[in-house]
């Protein structure tokens, strides 16, 4: 990867952010290779911390893009349940990207959320709220 590398504390995690052209190999299928890349970061960094780091790697603005979208599947995904009643499994998605469906949708008025399976299968389930 040929660019720009800038590194900064944000929300108690360390992010690093990478930015240039062609960038599709260091992101990989569904951002795999990214996160292997995140994964390996974490590790060299944490090696000698006394305190765990949350490391955050994005590289071209992938990850940024895909909070995005995932922000948006939620938000069709818990209007759709409302308006129906019935409740909708999502796609399997990895534990990132389940934090930020659940994150989403937190506050979102009669609708909860929760996880179903086992990971790589593991996927969300958007549920009308049952509160009597």
């Amino acid at each position: 990867i040929h660019g720009p590398i800038s590194s900064y504390h944000e929300e108690g995690n360390l992010r690093i952010d990478v930015s240039g052209h062609d960038c599709g190999a260091a992101i990989g299928r569904h951002g795999e290779t990214l996160d292997a890349i995140q994964y390996m970061t974490s590790l060299v960094a944490n090696k000698f911390s006394e305190e765990h780091v949350r490391v955050i790697v994005d590289i071209g603005g992938y990850r940024r893009r895909r909070e995005q979208t995932l922000v948006g599947i939620a938000e069709r995904t818990a209007s759709k349940v409302s308006r129906s009643g019935r409740m909708q499994k999502l796609d399997p998605m990895n534990p990132a990207e389940r934090r930020i469906i659940h994150s989403a949708l937190q506050g979102y008025p009669g609708i909860t959320t929760f996880s179903e399976g086992v990971d790589p299968d593991r996927y969300i389930v958007v549920a009308p709220d049952k509160q009597d």
